[in-house]
């Protein structure tokens, strides 16, 4: 499959662009990418050909796929033209910076039948799978409730900008937190059906201010319930970017899963008792080949677009409700 690369100076583009090159079925024919250092960079790997525009690549590099590494503003438009020209998707995250956005990604994605996949990296790490297996194996019984949370490191002086500009940056539970959504939908299978959520601003408190910690609670349609955060508050000393921690409450067990500064999974259950389950490989290397499988097979993405369109939804419905002071908001169904 003929893969285009759109923009590669924010997120997980590194790890998507590793990925799209180990893919046997794959191969990349394009890259737009203003920055001269970064394009240097990335086309040295691979000697990747160049374009202004993503309507130059689409027209003379035929690609069939499009990885994305964007500023938030800038993806709807994206989304709309790979759609209009029946390219599939692969984004980073978070979606889309408003709901006027996500509505409009919505109607291109259902009216042109695209594929639109996330790197929601969290699945692909071995603590996430073991616990999503745990949870299959019916280890935990019938799950009630859950708490994820997605700290991160900031500084306003090294920092990205435009985290500080409202009309560019999402804001931060989206950006965050839109991997503890997906792990909430993910782990239970059930939909968060409403949300109220609070924010504050501790730290970046200069103008432009920043909040730097979100907390929601989400009611899901099996009537268990889901609470997560997201911060920019992680110590500068910290090991990794963030400390992770995921508590999973069930009808005959719990787990208490750490990812990231340290990857440990600890589940207590009726059946086994207290243990620590072995932990499976990842499996992010291979998730552009997976990918590109499936979509040649017509079979359901690993990450399928209901699952990108859905976690969007609640993040910024969330955000919205944190506007509004922690009103409670419903989240409505939504067809493809």
């Amino acid at each position: 499959m003929r893969i285009g690369i759109m923009g590669v100076h924010y997120g997980h583009i590194g790890g998507m662009f590793q990925s799209a090159q180990a893919a046997a079925n794959g191969e990349i024919v394009g890259l737009v990418e203003a920055d001269d250092a970064l394009y240097e960079r990335y086309a040295a790997q691979a000697n990747i050909p160049r374009f202004n525009s993503l309507e130059e690549m689409l027209a003379e590099a035929g690609p069939e796929l499009v990885l994305e590494g964007l500023v938030h503003d800038k993806k709807v438009a994206l989304v709309e033209a790979c759609a209009k020209a029946g390219v599939h998707l692969l984004l980073d995250k978070p979606l889309c910076r408003t709901l006027d956005d996500w509505e409009r990604i919505q109607q291109a994605v259902s009216a042109h039948s695209i594929e639109l996949s996330m790197w929601f990296t969290s699945r692909s790490h071995p603590p996430f799978i073991a616990l999503r297996r745990a949870i299959l194996d019916g280890e935990l019984g019938e799950i009630a409730s859950l708490i994820s949370t997605h700290p991160h490191k900031m500084r306003r002086e090294t920092g990205t900008p435009w985290y500080f500009d409202a009309n560019i940056y999402t804001g931060p539970f989206h950006d965050l937190a839109c991997h503890g959504v997906d792990q909430v939908r993910w782990l239970t299978g059930a939909e968060c059906v409403g949300v109220h959520a609070l924010q504050t601003c501790k730290r970046f408190t200069d103008e432009p201010q920043l909040n730097d910690h979100v907390q929601a609670s989400f009611q899901l349609n099996d009537q268990s319930l889901a609470t997560l955060t997201a911060d920019w508050l992680t110590p500068q000393e910290s090991p990794s970017f963030g400390d992770t921690r995921v508590i999973v409450m069930g009808t005959e067990g719990s787990a208490h899963l750490r990812a990231y500064a340290q990857d440990d999974l600890l589940i207590v259950s009726n059946k086994r008792g207290a243990y620590q389950p072995e932990m499976p490989a990842g499996t992010g290397k291979t998730f552009v080949a997976d990918m590109i499988d499936a979509i040649e097979r017509g079979e359901e993405l690993f990450i399928p677009t209901r699952d990108v369109l859905a976690t969007a939804q609640a993040c910024l419905i969330a955000q919205e409700s944190a506007k509004r002071g922690g009103e409670f908001l419903e989240i409505p169904a939504f067809e493809l």
